[in-house]
């Protein structure tokens, strides 16, 4: 028998800060020092007569809490974080030439346990305590999105959310503490459309930006389109849906970490973001498997 849908709903906002010495530059990456304040707010859980249950765990952002009240889980925090590129796991951050501003002098690794300064990171814990023999998926539904924080929206919010991503980090053996990362899915909310989505990554025989040692690696497991709510197991199967949480057979809980950020070698990473804000809305759904 099937159980009813479980939500969550998150809402995260971004406010991108000016930085010093704008220039006019059409190239990708922000073309001057800035930051990005990130406020979270308004987790809430919805019970709906099922068994999907949703705790917070940690976080990579040094100032980060949370509040549970009945079914309603709250993250709160203010971190500051700049454009950067990555696959969800590792990072990157090129320092450009004074006379050049798509020559890179250095490319650092950033981010590899605290997230201040570079990126937003959140784990919560999925459990289940019932949903029938076989368990239950879970995926994010309709109503995940990035969206402006201004209505009308204005140009630069638009512009933030095109050059923002969202990665869905799971692990092997389902915690944080003991397992190894992996990408689930890599949310890219691109309204006007791209061919391919890049990232820097180390690779000893190539260059990028002028520097040697790095390369723009074609991404993979990207969504670009609109989270669709399934009914069943078996539709979501069909759809070939992503599911970010596997409470099938004997297992109960699965830790899952969520990380946003501006990525820098998108095309809308431009000035012209610079002062954009936008909220993260995340809604995650169980489906019984039989």
């Amino acid at each position: 028998m099937n159980k009813k849908k479980q939500y969550l709903i998150t809402g995260i906002s971004l406010a991108m800060l000016t930085g010093i010495g704008a220039t006019g530059t059409a190239l990708a990456w922000f073309s001057t020092l800035q930051s990005v304040s990130v406020s979270f707010s308004n987790a809430e859980i919805v019970t709906t007569d099922n068994d999907l249950l949703v705790s917070y765990v940690s976080s990579r952002n040094s100032v980060m809490s949370n509040e549970t009240t009945g079914s309603e889980l709250t993250l709160t925090g203010l971190n500051q974080i700049t454009d950067i590129s990555g696959d969800g796991i590792s990072f990157h951050k090129p320092e450009w030439t004074a006379y050049n501003s798509s020559v890179a002098y250095d490319i650092s690794e950033v981010g590899q346990t605290v997230a201040d300064g570079y990126y937003i990171d959140f784990t919560i814990n999925i459990s289940r305590s019932g949903a029938g023999s076989g368990g239950m998926m879970v995926y994010l539904g309709s109503g995940t999105n990035l969206v402006p924080s201004s209505d009308p929206a204005a140009d630069e919010d638009m512009r933030a959310i095109e050059a923002a991503r969202l990665a869905v980090i799971n692990y092997d053996d389902g915690s944080i503490l003991t397992g190894e990362e992996e990408v689930a899915m890599i949310y890219a909310p691109e309204i006007d459309g791209e061919s391919s989505y890049q990232y820097l990554k180390p690779n000893a025989s190539e260059s990028a930006y002028g520097f040697s040692g790095y390369e723009l690696a074609v991404l993979t497991n990207v969504k670009d389109d609109a989270f669709v709510s399934y009914n069943t197991y078996a539709e979501a199967s069909a759809a070939s849906a992503i599911a970010i949480a596997d409470l099938t057979g004997a297992v109960e809980s699965e830790d899952v970490t969520f990380r946003a950020w501006i990525e820098g070698t998108d095309a809308e990473a431009l000035n012209s973001a610079i002062g954009g804000v936008f909220s993260i809305e995340l809604n995650l759904y169980g489906l019984t498997v039989s």
